[in-house]
């Protein structure tokens, strides 16, 4: 998928597994931007995340809702990550 590395400038070709890794083990930053807000059972509602990762194991989302941040996150597992973190729904994803 399209992502673009705001560090390094470029535009990159990565994998779902090539984005994770570089969440867990490079201590990069995985943002992602929805075309339409998202919202939970929990009455949440959101229009694009940022992912990151704690010791390699354990991943925390954050929500953001136009330029505000939201005080609710989210924390998973790498096993977790399948049914969280899907950058293939986004409509830009940036590595910081």
């Amino acid at each position: 998928m399209k992502v673009i590395d705001i560090i390094e400038k470029v535009e990159k070709d990565l994998s779902y597994d090539q984005l994770v890794d570089l969440v867990a083990n490079h201590n990069r930053q995985v943002d992602l931007v929805f075309a339409e807000k998202r919202s939970d059972e929990d009455g949440h509602v959101w229009d694009a995340e940022n992912w990151t990762c704690v010791d390699g194991k354990r991943f925390i989302r954050s929500y953001f809702l136009g330029d505000r941040a939201s005080s609710d996150f989210s924390g998973y597992n790498k096993y977790d990550m399948k049914g969280a973190f899907l950058p293939e729904e986004a409509k830009e994803v940036r590595l910081g």
